[in-house]
């Protein structure tokens, strides 16, 4: 084996020229393939804080009240018997916070628009408020009564600012509507689709009022694990299920749906009181899998693409070689060279070069990644697309490891129709090339 190495070797540095650009090639190629699997890592992880930070815990417990048949409200009414429920439950790295959501058509003038109403504790999340970014204003002014947040999108199409005021107008139960003047007090910066969905921000209070809730309920409870695994999510979502039955509750099966999907199959069905629901942040998120899969699917073309080109280069090129050494393998034969031996021996070229090429353009694509991660800004359509103001780039190791290993195995694969070919040359041929 040693012989062989030395033998591809020495063939590598006898073709500089070609080598040279066998390797751009390949390292191009491991540099695509790492930036794209950077990026896709990187959008999970921004897709993921966005849901946490706006619409979702880790772990989501909601109600949905129907006062009859008819009408649908997404509200715990007894929250304290929810949360005495659940307590028992709850690992002791998760935190639970109180959320509201809802439907309001914001207004003010002539302009009116219909969005999603998220509410929150204020004085209870103050670490969650620094991740909002706020554009104008400051959101710890939430804590007063009557006060709004919103996105840039809904602020724009409202044409209002901070110290100006907006109306919200929602259903309340009972089929009474209701329109409360709230100040603006914060505009937030872009944050994906969802600061574009979810534009209307307040406190629990606020909502409350709006609604007519009791003080006493909540529309969502939510828990917040630092450090914990998605894989570890739904196993416990299922014991969070059961603790809530055992304790009374009517809980709604599983489904990998948000909450807003839910609402109008529930509001089909004939039944009145309260039911329960337990989800993880991937199922309140399930509407923004397009995004996920389209960011999956260009990475599988792209490495599809990629590995053809590489293959189709390194086939061409080593061909090219085979009809340039007829002579040296002539040689080879006439001195006792087996097929098998020169057959490795072209394959093993082949697997040094993209060894080589793809590390160098692998880890060279890895450390530009950290270098620019979170540097570069991005258009607005981007920006709501990565759910993040500037490129978001996550380079692994492991993302190192699969773009070498491709290239690698494209490189190998290319070998081998050359290396046989090399092999079927007889010794006569070494004196016929003479």
């Amino acid at each position: 084996m040693r012989v062989l190495f030395h033998i591809a070797l020495r063939n590598v540095l006898a073709h500089r020229e070609r080598g040279l650009l066998l390797l751009l090639v390949m390292a191009g190629a491991s540099a695509v393939l790492v930036g794209v699997m950077s990026l896709k890592a990187g959008v999970a992880a921004a897709q993921r804080e966005a849901v946490r930070t706006y619409l979702a815990g880790d772990l989501n417990v909601g109600g949905y009240f129907k006062e009859h048949p008819d009408s649908l409200f997404p509200v715990l009414g007894d929250t304290a018997r929810v949360r005495a429920a659940l307590q028992p439950h709850v690992p002791a790295e998760c935190q639970v916070r109180e959320r509201g959501r809802g439907m309001a058509t914001a207004g003010a003038g002539r302009h009116r628009v219909r969005s999603y109403l998220m509410s929150l504790d204020v004085a209870r999340e103050r670490e969650t408020l620094s991740r909002f970014r706020p554009r104008a204003g400051r959101l710890e002014a939430l804590d007063a009564p009557r006060t709004v947040a919103l996105s840039t999108s809904l602020a724009e199409r409202l044409q209002v600012e901070v110290g100006e005021l907006a109306t919200l107008f929602v259903q309340m139960p009972g089929g009474k509507r209701n329109a409360v003047d709230l100040e603006v007090v914060a505009v937030l910066e872009r944050a994906g689709v969802l600061g574009e969905s979810a534009g209307l921000l307040v406190s629990n209070a606020t909502l409350r009022e709006l609604y007519g809730f009791r003080p006493d309920a909540a529309s969502v409870l939510q828990l917040t694990c630092e450090g914990a695994a998605d894989e570890d999510l739904e196993p416990l979502a299922g014991r969070l299920r059961g603790a809530l039955r055992d304790a009374g509750f009517q809980v709604l099966p599983a489904a990998h749906e948000a909450y807003g999907d839910k609402l109008v199959p529930l509001l089909r069905e004939g039944w009145a009181g309260q039911k329960l629901d337990v989800s993880t942040w991937e199922d309140e998120a399930a509407f923004l899998d397009f995004v996920d899969q389209g960011l999956g699917l260009l990475l599988v073309l792209l490495g599809g693409v990629l590995f053809a080109a590489v293959g189709v280069g390194l086939f061409v090129s080593l061909s090219v070689a085979v009809r340039e050494r007829t002579r040296e393998i002539g040689s080879m034969r006439a001195m006792g060279m087996h097929r098998r031996a020169l057959v490795a021996a072209f394959v093993l070229e082949g697997l040094l070069l993209g060894l080589v090429a793809s590390g160098v353009g692998a880890c060279a694509s890895a450390g530009l990644g950290v270098l620019l991660r979170d540097v570069l800004p991005l258009p607005d359509a981007l920006s709501t697309l990565f759910f993040s103001g500037t490129l978001p780039l996550a380079p692994a190791p492991g993302h190192v490891v699969a773009a070498v290993l491709l290239v690698t195995l494209g490189a190998g694969l290319a070998s081998i129709v050359p290396a046989f070919r090399a092999a079927s040359l007889s010794p006569r041929s070494a004196m016929e090339s003479l």
